[in-house]
C-alpha cells in the first residue's frame, strides 16, 4: 500500500479548507452511482461516441490566480459554482492564501499551465514558486466554466481519478 498518497492527502487538508474539499466529493462519488442494470454492449447498441471539443480554461485558471494573488477574492468567489459558493465565502479563501503562504512562502511567479481531465471536470494546475517551497495552484471547472474545486497545493499532489 502506497503511504505516500495518505501522507499528501493528510498535508492537503492542513492547507485547503474542509469546505473547499468537500465541495468535490459529490463530484467524485456520483460518477459510480447506477441508475439502471447494467447489460453487455453490443455493436448494434452501443451509443455512438460524442467528442465535444476540449475547453479551454488555462486563460481562466490564469485569471482566477492573478485574482487571488492581487487579494481579490470577492472576484474568485463570483467565479464558483453554487455549492462551492455556498461553502466557501471570499472571507474563508483568503484566510486560505494566507495560511498557505505562511506555509510555502510568499508568491513570487507562476509557471505555465496545464490542463487535463477527470470525468466531466477540466482541471487545470499551475505550478508556483513560492519563496520557502515550490506550490501548485489547482482550479477545476464544470463543462459550463464554473469553478467546482479551488486548491492551493505542495507540487506533485496527483489529480485524484473519478
Amino acid at each position: 500500500m502506497d503511504t505516500t498518497c495518505g501522507t499528501t492527502w493528510r498535508r492537503l487538508v492542513l492547507f485547503v479548507p474542509a469546505a473547499v474539499l468537500a465541495a468535490q466529493a459529490p463530484l467524485l462519488t456520483s460518477a459510480y452511482a447506477l441508475d439502471a442494470p447494467q447489460r453487455p454492449l453490443t455493436a448494434a447498441s452501443a451509443p455512438a461516441p460524442v467528442q465535444a471539443p476540449p475547453q479551454d480554461d488555462a486563460q481562466p485558471a490564469l485569471d482566477a490566480l492573478d485574482e487571488v494573488v492581487r487579494g481579490d477574492f470577492t472576484a474568485v468567489s463570483a467565479r464558483f459554482d453554487e455549492t462551492l459558493r455556498r461553502q466557501a465565502s471570499p472571507e474563508l479563501l483568503a484566510r486560505s492564501w494566507q495560511d498557505y503562504q505562511r506555509a510555502f512562502g510568499s508568491y513570487r511567479s507562476h509557471g505555465d499551465p496545464v490542463q487535463s481531465t477527470s470525468g466531466d471536470q477540466s482541471v487545470v494546475r499551475v505550478p508556483l514558486d513560492m519563496a520557502k517551497q515550490p506550490g501548485e495552484f489547482r482550479i477545476t471547472f464544470a463543462q459550463d466554466g464554473q469553478v467546482t474545486g479551488l486548491y492551493f497545493l505542495r507540487a506533485g499532489v496527483p489529480v485524484p481519478s473519478p
